[in-house]
């Protein structure tokens, strides 16, 4: 009787072991994971525009592995502030974050605006105290930005 109880309570040590082996391993961050943090979002991807005034505008190009505004492109290969980071919070996606004003390019997610009397997909740029900047995928000839202060 006594090797009979040793072989259960040795199965079910076993069948523990394996439990938290298992649940170390979902846990574990999986390395293909670290990678995305110079993959752009898919809903991000594509050419925006906004509305500056007198026939201009501002263009934010997204690529899988560039981010270009203000004619600067950002890539995984540059070094520096140019080199690509994404990163989330909440809703929202960071591009290369920094502490400096004149080289944090704001928070920016997608979302569906009226334009025009249909709702159109824009990309939204938050920077600054309540001010979005939005950038629809086609060029109108008005702006479309707001600020919550206003």
């Amino acid at each position: 009787m006594q090797g009979g109880a040793i072989m259960k309570k040795l199965r079910l040590l076993v069948l523990a072991a394996l439990i938290v082996f298992g649940i170390s391993l979902s846990m574990n961050p999986v390395e293909a994971q670290a990678s995305s943090s110079t993959t752009t979002p898919k809903a991000l991807r594509g050419t925006w525009y906004e509305y500056k005034g007198d026939k201009k505008f501002n263009v934010i190009k997204i690529t899988t592995h560039s981010f270009t505004a203000n004619g600067k492109t950002y890539t995984p290969s540059k070094s520096g502030y140019r080199k690509l980071q994404v990163s989330k919070w909440g809703s929202w996606y960071s591009f290369n974050k920094t502490s400096s004003d004149s080289k944090d390019l704001g928070q920016y997610k997608t979302k569906k605006k009226l334009i025009g009397g249909s709702y159109k997909n824009v990309l939204v740029k938050y920077k600054g105290v309540g001010t979005y900047h939005v950038f629809p995928t086609n060029k109108y000839y008005r702006n479309y930005s707001y600020s919550v202060l206003d």
